[in-house]
């Protein structure tokens, strides 16, 4: 019997270490979305801001006909 309550306790351990890991990662996936989302977000702001620099003569060529 008491190595039945052994191996009973080492399983009720090794669930919550697993609890414990999933519950790590589940953090750590939102905190890499987050991240993603605003990586994201920011390449789009320098993409809208730097688009009309990206060929100023072609741009100034159309506008002079």
């Amino acid at each position: 019997m008491a190595v039945t309550k052994l191996i009973s306790m080492k399983n009720d351990n090794t669930l919550q270490k697993i609890q414990r890991l999933e519950e790590k990662i589940d953090r750590l996936q939102k905190s890499l979305t987050r991240l993603e989302r605003k990586l994201s977000d920011h390449i789009d702001f320098i993409d809208r801001v730097y688009e009309p620099l990206r060929s100023p003569i072609s741009k100034i060529k159309n506008f002079f006909g």
